[in-house]
Parts: structure tokens; C-alpha cells; sequence
């Protein structure tokens, strides 16, 4: 799940790519390369991200349908960055509240 208005942006000086930092005498490592987003633009939503979460396909609009299909012996390991707050999660056009 990505918003991913980066790599593509206009004012991204090298369309396609993306560099989390310059290494040595070269821009960096593309981190873009081989990314694959299964939601991105407009399907970033609290409510696919919840339905991604418990699994529920039924839920979903956009993206490619892929949910977590874990059980109770799985591992799961999420990592979420935005610019939210406490209480909240932010998303592109709304937000997920902690209550």
C-alpha cells in the first residue's frame, strides 16, 4: 500500500526512480526498482487498509484484492509511516482514528 506520487511526480528530476539517500560518488540505490504495490493512489484508504488487515476481500475496492490470509500461528510485521498524530493515522484524503 502506497500512495506512490513520487517516482513519476514532475518534479522528480529522474522519472521512474526513486533515492532514499546518495551513496558514495553516485544519486543512490533506486529503491523504486522492482517495487510491486498491490494499492496504490486513491485505493489507499482506512477502510481497505482495515480489510486488508482482517483479511476481508469482500471489503476491498481498488487495488488487486490481496488481503493477509494469516492464522494464529503467523507473524505479521507492519510498517506505517505517515505524518499522523497521536489517535490518528493518516491517509490521503481521510484518516483512521484510534477509536
Amino acid at each position: 500500500m502506497a500512495v506512490d506520487d513520487i517516482a513519476n511526480n514532475r518534479e522528480n528530476p529522474i522519472p521512474g526512480t526513486m533515492f532514499n539517500k546518495p551513496t558514495g560518488s553516485k544519486e543512490g540505490d533506486n529503491v523504486y526498482e522492482g517495487c510491486v504495490i498491490d494499492y496504490d493512489g486513491k485505493s489507499v484508504t482506512p477502510d481497505n487498509y482495515l480489510a486488508i488487515l482482517t483479511g476481508d476481500k469482500a471489503s476491498i475496492t481498488g487495488g488487486n484484492g490481496r488481503v493477509l490470509e494469516s492464522g494464529p500461528n503467523d507473524d505479521v510485521f507492519l510498517n506505517f509511516v505517515d505524518h499522523g498524530a497521536v489517535g490518528l493515522v493518516g491517509f490521503p484524503d481521510e484518516y483512521l482514528y484510534a477509536d
